[in-house]
């Protein structure tokens, strides 16, 4: 008899366990959000963020395979979705300096990854540093009285980047 589940690679497997707290970690901040209790939020996305730093750090160590970098194209996104939820806890925290920086650091770590040498890792690191992109104007726009923002704003959207986007 042929069986019809998929067998799951080791490493795979590691990867779904591993992202488990990140997700856990993520749920409970949305619930917490969602609640207004932003300390609380603002804890857990953190935890999620240094969870998913701490995963792609490890795979990016690795020897690339198809399971690592398979792996990293899962670690990227959970990073970035960490680090804007940060951003939006901090936002409705009305920190914007702290937003900026979350903003900022996640497109900057995206902005090293589009040089890997590896295909598939560029590939989803320029998908998450076009939305990155957008978000950080969307962020200056909506803080126009903030000049130093906008200054944090135009470094990131300006180093080593492959288009010198600025705002004036």
């Amino acid at each position: 008899m042929i069986s019809s589940q998929k067998k799951t690679h080791p490493d795979l497997l590691y990867l779904e366990h591993a992202l488990s707290p990140w997700q856990s970690n993520i749920m409970q901040g949305n619930y917490a959000f969602e609640q207004g209790a932003l300390l609380e939020a603002r804890d857990k996305y953190l935890l999620a963020k240094t969870l998913a730093d701490h995963l792609l750090e490890q795979f990016l160590y690795a020897q690339i395979n198809n399971n690592v970098s398979h792996a990293i194209e899962h670690c990227i996104p959970a990073l970035v979705v960490a680090s804007h939820n940060l951003a939006d806890t901090y936002i409705a925290m009305q920190q914007p300096e702290n937003a900026c920086k979350w903003l900022c650091e996640v497109h900057l770590t995206l902005s090293s990854l589009i040089k890997h040498p590896h295909y598939d890792i560029q590939k989803v690191s320029k998908h998450h540093y076009i939305k990155t992109s957008s978000e950080l104007v969307s962020f200056a726009r909506r803080y126009p009285s903030f000049p130093e923002l906008i200054e944090q704003v135009n470094f990131c959207l300006s180093s080593n980047t492959p288009s010198n986007k600025q705002l004036h």
